[in-house]
């Protein structure tokens, strides 16, 4: 069994895991951000809520299927990163809010996903994370289309 050590954490390396998860969407690299998930974590499975599913995923081969499609057990997936993007920016509500001395932080905001046609498609999301062994993961992905009263 691996001996995890988590190790603190600053904002600006929340920031910029966001900007490595940005890039990888824009970029249609799913190596990338299938990476920056923590499908091995200690105490339980990545908790993964897409934004255009309405299925929750706990496992590597649901969170691929949803980014780039071909899992028959969710064939709604279209391929999220096969949209096209051309940038995306995130906007914090108030975070991250650290706890755990530093090791855990979890973020909430809006992020605005850009067409290639120039329209601004707004999501809600919240992401936590943590840093086993160096390296600063995604353990939660919860996102949603922002709210629109009718």
């Amino acid at each position: 069994m691996e001996l995890y050590i988590y190790e603190r954490f600053s904002k600006a390396d929340v920031e910029a895991a966001q900007a490595q998860w940005a890039a990888a969407v824009i970029a249609q690299d799913v190596d990338t951000l299938m990476s920056l998930y923590d499908f091995d974590r200690e105490g339980g499975p990545l908790l993964f809520k897409p934004t255009l599913s309405c299925d929750i995923r706990t496992d590597p081969d649901g969170t691929r299927s949803y980014f780039v499609g071909g899992d028959s057990r969710y064939p709604y997936d279209q391929g999220f990163i096969k949209k096209g993007w051309r940038s995306v920016r995130f906007e914090s509500a108030a975070g991250p809010i650290f706890e755990a001395g530093g090791r855990a932080a979890v973020d909430m905001g809006t992020y605005y996903f850009e067409t290639e046609s120039g329209d601004v498609v707004p999501a809600d999301y919240t992401f936590s994370y943590h840093k086993p062994n160096g390296k600063l993961l995604i353990t939660v992905h919860h996102s949603s289309l922002v709210w629109a009263p009718t």
